[in-house]
């Protein structure tokens, strides 16, 4: 009996969305690990060509019998493969670089709220005023980690430009999230297949500037470690689970579980990282989590 209880619960939806949030949690953590070791951008093009070389070698037999659907579905893909992954990760490894990793998590949280923004322009998503107070819950919590809960620092725009990049990133992969609800009928490996083609592709022209700028920094031994973490955990693992939850439970829905992202991190950076955990860190996710709490409160809808 426990035996099939604990196999239903690993094919549940909920438990493949949960493992993504947490494989993004410990995301935060490789990427502040890599300062110093890797330059972002590099990698973003490593990381998606480590995925497309493994999905590959998995999807190879199939793989020849869905270009067709590749070239008829090729503006969404492109477009996915760009938001999503590439946009997403390239503003994720460069926002590393300059906050802290608790402050990823954080401002990561917002992803639901950007989803439902991105549903209701996409979707034509209706939701209640109830649920656009919640909302803006969410956001005055990312104010809050975004100033220190310092009024004057907002005022005077003195903001992390990590903390700020992060949210461009969020916004990037809720436009991802929403469009996976659109996905043409082909399995979650090949469609990360030909996600991580574009991805890759996508990341070149950024990695040929950070050669250019004089900022490419190849990887140390600990770097290749790094790298191989997040080819593995955030990048193939979370993907396909994420896709799992959001074929099986919608966009909405899968988003909630972002707000597992910043506990994890902040769990994970406190004690790898050992950085610390500000009061201002607390009222932060406890503002957002209202704002959430507050959002699936569904009222009387516009």
């Amino acid at each position: 009996m426990k035996i099939k209880t604990f196999q239903n619960v690993i094919k549940s939806p909920h438990f493949f969305l949960m493992m993504a949030a947490l494989f993004w949690g410990f995301n935060a953590i490789a990427g502040r690990s890599a300062v110093g070791e890797i330059s972002p951008l590099l990698i973003v093009t490593s990381r998606w060509l480590g995925v497309l070389l493994i999905l590959t070698f998995l999807c190879r037999k199939e793989l020849l019998h869905q270009i067709k659907v590749f070239k008829l579905n090729f503006k969404w893909f492109l477009v996915m493969g760009l938001f999503g992954f590439t946009g997403f990760n390239s503003f994720y490894y460069i926002s590393a670089h300059h906050t802290y990793a608790i402050n990823l998590g954080i401002v990561q949280a917002t992803m639901p709220a950007f989803i439902v923004i991105i549903s209701m322009i996409w979707l034509k998503t209706k939701i209640s005023l109830l649920q656009i107070f919640g909302l803006l819950v969410t956001f005055l919590g990312v104010l809050i980690v975004i100033s220190k809960a310092n009024l004057s620092l907002l005022l005077n725009l003195q903001i992390n430009d990590g903390d700020l990049i992060m949210i461009f990133a969020c916004l990037f992969y809720a436009i991802y999230a929403v469009g996976l609800k659109k996905k043409p009928n082909v399995s979650n490996l090949i469609l990360m297949t030909f996600f991580s083609y574009i991805a890759f592709l996508g990341s070149i022209p950024g990695l040929i500037y950070e050669m250019s700028s004089g900022q490419l920094l190849a990887p140390t031994s600990k770097g290749w470690f790094i790298l191989t973490i997040i080819i593995i955990f955030p990048s193939f693992l979370a993907q396909i689970f994420f896709m799992k939850g959001v074929e099986k439970l919608g966009p909405s829905t899968s988003g909630l579980y972002a707000n597992l992202v910043p506990i994890f991190t902040a769990l994970l950076a406190v004690i790898i990282l050992n950085e610390n955990f500000y009061f201002y860190h607390l009222l932060s996710l406890l503002v957002v989590f209202a704002g959430i709490y507050i959002f699936e409160r569904k009222s009387v809808k516009l």
